[in-house]
């Protein structure tokens, strides 16, 4: 189990748990799992024409259905553009670790654009991601009373890699 803070100003400002579990053989029963999500690879959806997408240019984006604004279904590759460490390679953990962050704006837009606040993502992997695009299904969302839950299925250009979970707080639009 490792365990982190990150405090800024005497202010604790986040927090990490990662548990690192034991490799074994796999069982010999066959377990239900869910199909493939049958994307199409990154290499094979043309770029977006709107030099916007990828959250502000933080991320390569490559949707491949639903967007931001719209009410549906949703999934889309991403990818980094950025060094998150300056002259550090990303590592698959850290590159996984950083895109789940998308999973609350990606669950919880609606047509109103995104009004929730995430105030916390869970991930799960099965796997460590082998290629550097990071893809997302949007498998669920719920809310009342102004708090959120969302979920993606996470896949690497291999298949499926894990999910990501996540809690968000209704944050209204102010005007003025």
């Amino acid at each position: 189990m490792i365990d982190a803070e990150f405090i800024s100003g005497g202010v604790s400002a986040g927090r990490a748990t990662c548990q690192l579990l034991r490799r074994t053989d796999p069982t010999e029963g066959t377990v239900w799992k869910p199909e493939d999500w049958g994307a199409p690879r990154p290499a094979e959806i043309p770029e977006p024409a709107d030099p916007r997408m990828g959250m502000g240019g933080m991320w390569k984006m490559k949707p491949i259905a639903g967007a931001f604004g719209t009410v549906g279904p949703r999934k889309t590759w991403m990818a980094e553009v950025r060094e998150l460490v300056e002259g550090r390679a990303w590592t698959p953990f850290s590159r996984v670790a950083v895109a789940a962050d998308f999973a609350s704006p990606f669950a919880n837009a609606g047509d109103k654009g995104l009004e929730y606040i995430n105030s916390d993502v869970t991930v799960y992997l099965h796997r460590e991601p082998v290629t550097a695009w990071v893809g997302f299904e949007v498998v669920n969302h719920g809310s009342t009373d102004g708090v959120a839950i969302g979920e993606c299925f996470l896949y690497d250009e291999q298949g499926p890699i894990g999910s990501a979970s996540c809690c968000a707080l209704a944050q209204a639009k102010r005007l003025g």
